[in-house]
């Protein structure tokens, strides 16, 4: 049998929406997998089994996908109409559109603008070729996205109905704010208050409130950064407020006038406001510092339409990973990520819950690559005891390997940690049949993992040290230091072994027999023994920078990695410190400003810096300290002296003498209770 030749076309179509729910539009071609023409079109050839498709919308003017022809056309009738039915099958809608109109030029039949166009297969080429020269995700990533969404997805354990049942509280909640918002009896209580002076009608006590933390849940973190930023914000002293930086002792009067002539227009605009493109020049041309609130302002309204994250560092670096276009404000390139991370998770008809879920992903996805990413391999979590290192990099690895235990290890340093244990050395391996202790030379856990992750070159391997500052770090890695830059690495795609070193026990390992030396050997080459770190090993450490030797980190070691310093999230003592029943303490907001006091007080009228300040899983344990849901001043004592005063009487020891120490620990404990002292 003669073997038919391919041919090409281009099938042309209407933009999802521009007919309704008609077979001629990009989303249902997409679901039923059916494209239609009329008789009336002419073409030398009609589509054959076999054929290749590029699909195109004619409103939009691009090119959106492609597809290979599964049946060879047939005349049907539907609705009244004669038509020709050609069912087609693997469609790839692309992630990025191609241009028509910048191609026409280059294509070789000029005829574009019909139902279906025949074209040659080098413009077929070119077409695509276009598509993946405007990639900015190559079709491997995007290919590696897609699983570990699936992966990600699959294994969400939340309760999907619950979360349902919540976000019908928050928005009914929200629509009572809203409501008052477009009807004018918003008020200043409204908008700001403190929780013991609220009377509780209102959900989150007063909006500010509401959008900062009540929503938090659902709706991600939004974080205004501090009082000034909202324009007008009630003080502690629930008489007295802070507007703008320069008037932080305002009476009620100039909070009334500065909320009526800029605070409630604004928040009128943006509520009022139906587009999204409008909302977002209204959101983000604003004066007020509080942008991350009025982004959620925006997002309650278009729960679809963006993901829950508020965060210009994360936005820009999803946006430049994903887009990286021309849109220049944070809610916008916010709009453009959804959309496109939509489309390539198959989420066009996406509800809250998967909103949710989605934007669970992408601000896990973006945490993770803060740590440790392709760019930056190695890096070092440090900071203050208790301030969640190690719950990050748990939960970063957790969402990586997705339950995949083999593809990570955590160790421990401690002083007596050597190269032998981390690299390779002799050490005893049981009794000879003399009775004599029998050494052999064994691979330590670095070496072991690396030669693990070498043989999966295409997954990616994580290795955590804990309390890394605590061995002898030049003796621990020996000369395999170098092996962690990011260009010194062993590429094990390409098995480029340019990068491989030798290390002090290759000599002994190329003089062992050949099965034993195959074993021990990172990489043999002619019978010579090599070592390199491949390039798909990320190195993790921790160390609490209170240390004594985090001076073992010396220069040659801390230009290899990536510091990120954890300080106590204020945050996660808000929301995280509950209620023996897991209710909300009452009084919340004056325990947080208490733990911010103590550590200010630590940081700068004690001298010991932010290194010497509390994390915030300790001041999390007045859940087991509080018998009833006031947080008291005889709380905060028993917190102090149980869990506090032990660990800062070794701090101050380094600045103070002997005698002067429990005074000093009195003054923290007086500040700690100050806040409370005012009510």
């Amino acid at each position: 049998m003669a073997k038919t030749n391919t041919e090409y076309f281009i099938f042309a179509n209407y933009p999802t929406d521009e007919y309704g729910d008609s077979i001629w539009d990009t989303k249902t071609i997409i679901q039923t997998r059916e494209y239609y023409f009329r008789p009336n079109v002419r073409l030398a050839n009609k589509p054959k089994v076999g054929d290749k498709i590029i699909l195109k919308e004619f409103e939009t003017k691009v090119y959106w996908g492609e597809a290979i022809v599964a049946e060879t056309s047939k005349l049907i009738i539907s609705n009244g109409d004669n038509v020709f039915l050609v069912k087609i099958c693997h469609i790839k809608k692309w992630l990025y559109n191609v241009d028509k109109d910048r191609l026409h030029s280059k294509i070789s039949n000029k005829d574009t603008r019909g139902r279906i166009v025949s074209i040659t297969e080098q413009d077929y080429l070119l077409i695509k070729q276009e598509m993946e020269n405007n990639s900015v995700l190559s079709e491997e990533r995007q290919d590696q996205l897609k699983q570990l969404w699936i992966d990600f997805n699959v294994n969400f354990k939340e309760d999907r109905k619950a979360i349902e049942k919540k976000h019908d509280a928050t928005i009914e909640s929200w629509h009572v704010y809203k409501n008052k918002i477009i009807d004018g009896s918003f008020s200043l209580d409204d908008y700001t208050n403190t929780l013991s002076n609220s009377d509780g009608s209102l959900e989150g006590g007063y909006l500010c409130n509401f959008l900062e933390r009540s929503t938090r849940s659902l709706f991600g973190s939004s974080k205004p950064g501090t009082a000034i930023n909202f324009g007008v914000k009630l003080n502690s002293d629930n008489t007295t407020y802070t507007i703008g930086k320069n008037n932080p002792k305002a009476t009620r009067e100039e909070a009334e006038k500065t909320f009526d002539n800029e605070i409630k227009p604004l928040f009128q605009s943006i509520v009022k406001a139906t587009n999204i493109l409008e909302k977002v020049r209204v959101v983000e041309s604003s004066n007020l510092g509080a942008k991350q609130i009025l982004r959620k302002l925006a997002v309650l309204d278009h729960q679809t339409d963006f993901i829950y994250v508020y965060s210009d560092d994360v936005i820009n670096e999803l946006y430049s990973e994903f887009i990286n276009g021309e849109e220049k404000y944070n809610l916008g390139k916010n709009a453009t990520i959804n959309s496109v991370v939509q489309q390539l998770f198959d989420l066009n008809d996406s509800s809250f819950v998967d909103q949710y879920i989605l934007s669970s992903f992408l601000w896990m996805y973006s945490n993770t690559k803060g740590i440790a990413d392709d760019n930056t391999p190695n890096a070092i979590l440090y900071g203050p005891p208790g301030t969640g290192k190690t719950y990050a990099v748990q939960q970063s690895l957790n969402f990586v390997c997705q339950g995949d235990r083999d593809r990570y290890e955590m160790v421990q340093f401690h002083p007596s940690f050597t190269y032998e244990d981390f690299i390779e050395g002799i050490k005893p391996k049981g009794i000879t049949d003399g009775g004599n202790i029998k050494f052999e030379l064994v691979d330590g856990v670095f070496k072991r993992f690396c030669k693990k992750a070498k043989k999966q070159p295409h997954k990616k391997f994580y290795f955590v040290v804990d309390e890394i500052n605590r061995a002898n770090l030049s003796s621990v890695f020996g000369e395999t230091l170098s092996r962690l830059e990011k260009d010194y690495r062993h590429d094990v795609i390409s098995n480029d072994t340019n990068n491989l070193i030798k290390t002090q026990y290759s000599t002994l390992i190329e003089q062992l027999e050949k099965e034993v030396k195959t074993e021990l050997a990172y990489e043999l080459i002619d019978d010579n023994a090599y070592f390199g770190v491949p390039s798909n090993v990320y190195f993790i450490g921790m160390m609490n920078d209170v240390d004594k030797n985090i001076d073992a980190f010396d220069l040659a070691l801390r230009r290899r990695f990536k510091w990120i310093r954890k300080d106590c999230n204020y945050d996660v003592v808000f929301e995280e410190t509950k209620f023996r029943n897991g209710s909300g303490f009452d009084n919340i907001e004056t325990y947080v400003e208490a733990c911010e006091k103590l550590n200010n007080h630590i940081s700068n009228e004690l001298g010991l810096g932010k290194s010497y300040e509390f994390g915030h899983s300790f001041f999390m344990k007045m859940t087991g300290i509080a018998k009833h849901k006031l947080i008291t001043p005889n709380n905060i004592e028993q917190l102090f002296e149980l869990h506090l005063r032990p660990t800062l009487k070794e701090y101050l020891r380094a600045l103070y003498p002997e005698s002067e120490l429990d005074k000093r620990l009195d003054e923290s404990l007086a500040k700690f209770k100050q806040p409370f002292s005012k009510k």
